[in-house]
């Protein structure tokens, strides 16, 4: 197995060159996302996330250990309350493997 393409974890669309990474709304609608002008960044962060969770997942790690570096999973949902308020929480874990002792995060090394 590969090491995953920005098409795996961004979407069919996504490209890079030296100085910009794009991202089509497009590729993200199917996560819910919808396409607009104002889409807030949160959002298109969680269509993102949920979208790298398909690509990046322990399986896919584990298959290929030497170009897998990172793992999204999808840890569940509960209610919780905050200030007498009840919001649903969605839980995702973004994991980052390393094969060195404890160190600095680079985002170079993946």
């Amino acid at each position: 197995m590969a090491e995953p393409t920005l098409a795996d974890v961004f979407g069919a669309n996504a490209t890079q060159n030296e100085t910009s990474i794009t991202i089509q709304k497009a590729d993200l609608q199917a996560l819910g996302l919808t396409p607009a002008a104002t889409n807030r960044a949160e959002s298109i962060l969680v269509a993102i996330v949920m979208r790298a969770t398909s690509a990046l997942t322990e399986v896919n790690r584990a298959q290929d250990l030497t170009n897998r570096h990172v793992t999204v999973n999808y840890a569940g949902q509960d209610l919780i309350d905050q200030s007498g308020n009840a919001f649903r929480r969605d839980a995702y874990s973004v994991l980052l493997y390393k094969s060195t002792q404890l160190a600095t995060i680079d985002p170079d090394d993946y």
